[in-house]
């Protein structure tokens, strides 16, 4: 268990200009980032933080001070090209992790209203949460099972597995009788939540069609140039060296001890296709099935699956075409064929 965090973390922001440009920074990096949906969510996203916290208390506690810097130092190594934290802010901001998949998932679960009253008594009749005769909600039970068989998300492992579609309620206690309805109402309440806390829910129209778009080229992107800062002076110091030789010994040669997590790639369009791609695999298409009168869902591959057919000319007829290959190889084979 790690303990409490040294004093040093409330002295070093303890000023209202140190917050300032702390959150400057922050917001900055956040201009920098390669995808336009999360340039404005992670934008929204670092200012309602800072407000809660400022409306909390005016002096924020370590922990506070410890999730803002992280928060830069994430957008930073994302801005550079390491992967994982690209990755990290791109979840965050596609609702697949964090706040907004609560959000959507509380969009995608609003009740629907009523429109007469007989609607109303039907709604009404309906047994009370996680007792006898409750049930999933539709779109909810849909969405579990078809992320259950996709295995792309399985290997992810962004979000918890999902198990089981159904409470799993023993028929007996321990000491062979009827479970109580108490527990009953207890096992369902938890295997909704935890079911919940696995779903990745669908993204509005918007923000998918701008994916897709991002991904095929429809949409431009280029990557967001960087403004020059002031080129800095080192300072020399007369017998600096001599001392740093005297004080640390000899210098080390290059190693990869600064890649141990990871190195900074160049962002550039195939990249970033990549990571749209992966993404675009944990993201369901919505649509509903005019059949069974249900929603459904259609999950994206994260690589390109070859097409097995071709388009013939509009002057070559089917028929001819594929009689003609037939004929010849019936041909073939009764001229290998051993003379009796």
């Amino acid at each position: 268990m790690a303990g409490p965090q040294p004093q040093h973390w409330l002295h070093n922001l303890s000023k209202p200009q140190q917050w300032r440009h702390l959150l400057r920074a922050t917001l900055r990096e956040c201009t920098y980032l390669p995808d336009p949906i999360a340039r404005i969510y992670m934008k929204e996203h670092i200012i309602s933080r800072y407000r809660a916290v400022s409306s909390r208390s005016p002096k924020a506690g370590p922990q506070a001070v410890h999730a803002a810097r992280n928060a830069l130092s994430v957008l930073r190594r994302a801005n550079e090209g390491y992967s994982r934290p690209l990755e990290k802010v791109l979840l965050l901001s596609y609702g697949r992790t964090g706040k907004r998949r609560h959000e959507l998932l509380a969009k995608m679960l609003k009740p629907e209203i009523p429109n007469d009253s007989l609607a109303l008594k039907e709604l009404l009749s309906q047994p009370v949460d996680f007792s006898d005769g409750w049930e999933l909600p539709a779109i909810v039970k849909s969405l579990a099972a078809s992320q259950m068989q996709n295995t792309v998300v399985a290997t992810v492992r962004i979000r918890p597995l999902i198990k089981q579609l159904e409470p799993p309620i023993p028929k007996q206690d321990t000491w062979g009788k009827e479970v109580a309805q108490c527990r009953k109402r207890n096992i369902r309440r938890k295997w909704y939540n935890t079911t919940l806390s696995s779903l990745l829910p669908p993204l509005p129209e918007k923000d998918l069609r701008t994916l897709e778009g991002l991904i095929s080229g429809t949409v431009p992107w280029e990557p967001v140039k960087r403004r020059n800062s002031k080129p800095q002076i080192p300072k020399t110091n007369s017998g600096g060296e001599l001392f740093t030789l005297l004080a640390r010994g000899p210098e080390k040669g290059a190693t990869f001890a600064e890649y141990a997590y990871g190195r900074p790639h160049t962002i550039t369009v195939r990249l970033m296709r990549r990571q749209w791609k992966r993404l675009s695999a944990l993201v369901p298409r919505q649509y509903w099935n005019p059949t069974s009168q249900k929603w459904r869902f259609l999950w994206d591959s994260p690589k390109e699956i070859p097409k097995l057919s071709f388009n013939l000319e509009s002057s070559i007829d089917p028929e001819a075409f594929f009689k003609d290959s037939l004929q010849g190889k019936e041909d073939d084979v009764k001229a290998h064929q051993p003379s009796q």
